[in-house]
């Protein structure tokens, strides 16, 4: 396993400022957000994504996932192949697709519409040797927990669709982790590292329950249930641990980034890889 590091919250920072920050907390390196507003984004993923990655294998930094922007589900959309091309030119297999979002339609409707889409990114793929993935996002989403993302990947080929797991989604969403683990085992692709916090609040003179991010030693996922379960199914790719604490400062997020990452890496036998 390799712990890459979400670059969602440092799109302010340089190629030079991203690889300090993040070799510096100790990550092996990046789960790259390619976005408008990022320094490499789909305007200019062909030249900056190549001169980054050469910029961080100097260093010893590798790019494990690169994580598209929210709308990257359509095949035809004219980023979708320079992204596909750049990401299979510096090596970089795992690419993080957007999101379907349900909105009444239909359920198996909206299935088919999007396994149509997935068989014009498996054509993409193919052709780049490179795999896209369905990531397990709580709430109204397509593909929300593992059942669901099965209903979307189905019989595709595990080497160019995958799926994400998210371990903090889904303990929002109460799906048992071994059970998801194995029924997605063929196209496991990437693990995402967060966990949230269940809070009561009183909402219009009533109580609530929410959830939001906390330390991922702190929140109700269970990392050795998810590491024994990853074992089982000889999981050997990128953790990509988020650090979406937005109402964090800098400071305090690189602070509590550093404990994460220790804490998870301490559930690990010393021989990881």
């Amino acid at each position: 396993m390799q712990f890459v590091m979400f670059t969602k919250l440092l799109h302010d920072l340089d190629t030079a400022g991203l690889a300090d920050t993040v070799q510096g907390l100790g990550f092996d390196g990046f789960d790259l957000a390619v976005r408008p507003g990022h320094p490499v984004n789909p305007d200019n993923v062909a030249t900056a994504l190549p001169a980054a990655a050469r910029e961080w294998a100097a260093r010893g930094l590798t790019v494990g996932l690169v994580t598209t922007n929210f709308d990257f589900v359509d095949p035809t959309m004219p980023e979708v192949e320079p992204i596909l091309a750049t990401c299979a030119e510096i090596g970089c297999r795992r690419i993080k697709l957007g999101y379907w979002v349900y909105q009444g339609e239909p359920y198996w409707e909206g299935v088919d519409k999007i396994r149509s889409a997935l068989a014009g990114f498996e054509k993409l793929c193919r052709k780049h040797d490179v795999c896209v993935t369905v990531h397990t996002h709580s709430g109204p989403y397509y593909g929300s927990n593992c059942a669901g993302a099965m209903h979307l990947v189905g019989d595709f080929d595990p080497r160019y669709i995958g799926v994400y797991i998210d371990p903090g989604h889904l303990a929002i969403d109460g799906e048992d982790i071994p059970m998801a683990v194995s029924m997605v085992r063929k196209h496991l692709a990437v693990v995402s590292a967060k966990s949230p916090g269940w809070f009561r609040v009183e909402k219009n003179g009533e109580a609530k329950w929410e959830h939001r991010l906390v330390p991922v030693r702190e929140g109700i996922v269970d990392w050795l249930e998810v590491f024994e379960a990853l074992r089982s199914v000889s999981y050997d790719g990128p953790i990509s641990l988020h650090s979406e604490y937005e109402d964090l400062s800098r400071e305090d997020l690189l602070r509590v980034t550093r404990d994460d990452l220790a804490y998870l890496k301490s559930l690990l036998p010393e021989d990881r890889s």
